[in-house]
């Protein structure tokens, strides 16, 4: 399974009027249901948290959990073509990467 990245801008702004959105404390997921069958990710993480270390590190812990999340979907016929945009919250400063990581496990998109 190949997990590619939202790229263009209209990738991003597709999935931000089309797409169903799951708010949550810290992030907020959006879907979309594409025609073509393959896994597309992006992440939209705002200047004001923390420095570009920071927003990065960040970038890395979600995308590592979302790509073990996206394991289990790879034999799931219904989940082909998912796009799905991450907005992080600024208030992701205030917890740690096991808190959000064991939140995360619990969501079902």
């Amino acid at each position: 399974m190949e997990i590619k990245s939202l790229n263009k801008n209209s990738e991003f702004s597709y999935i931000r009027k089309f797409g169903k959105k799951n708010k949550f404390n810290f992030i907020t997921i959006s879907t979309t249901k594409n025609e073509n069958n393959d896994f597309k990710l992006g992440f939209q993480i705002s200047t004001k948290t923390g420095n570009a270390v920071f927003r990065n590190k960040i970038r890395r812990q979600l995308k590592d959990i979302f790509y073990q999340f996206l394991k289990k979907y790879d034999k799931d016929h219904n989940k082909t073509g998912l796009w799905i945009l991450v907005n992080v919250n600024p208030k992701i400063e205030k917890f740690h990467f096991s808190e959000y990581k064991s939140f995360l496990e619990k969501i079902d998109l």
